[in-house]
């Protein structure tokens, strides 16, 4: 009797721990996300440089589709074909750029700038 009362004991514990799996794992799937990652890898666009505001950081360049997109840039963003390097990107609006970037939380920086020749 013993003997079908621990059986009874464990065949019910079984069950009832298999039944609070599947709560246990949707618990650990509900956890929130991770953030978007950084991504290490440099792309490139070209497009025509429509706006530089120094107080934010930010460049603005229309691409030949038409879309505008917007980019950070730092101390550490090499810029080229401009004598007057940072400073002098406000000047260079209206000119064909090269925008070598990275992204991460969903914000391109630009790691490299190339001014070139202004559009026409």
């Amino acid at each position: 009797m013993r003997i079908i009362r621990l059986a009874s004991f464990t065949l019910a514990s079984s069950l009832l721990l298999a039944g609070s799996a599947p709560t246990l794992l949707a618990q650990q799937s509900a956890a929130p996300q991770e953030k978007a990652k950084a991504t290490d890898e440099i792309r490139t666009i070209s497009g025509e440089l429509v706006k530089v505001d120094a107080e934010k950081s930010t460049l603005s360049v229309r691409l030949a589709d038409g879309a505008e997109w917007t980019f950070d840039y730092t101390a550490q963003t090499e810029i080229t074909g401009n004598k007057k390097g940072e400073q002098g990107l406000a000047t260079a609006e209206g000119s064909k750029v090269v925008v070598h970037y990275t992204t991460a939380d969903d914000k391109k920086t630009a790691t490299k700038v190339e001014v070139q020749s202004k559009m026409e």
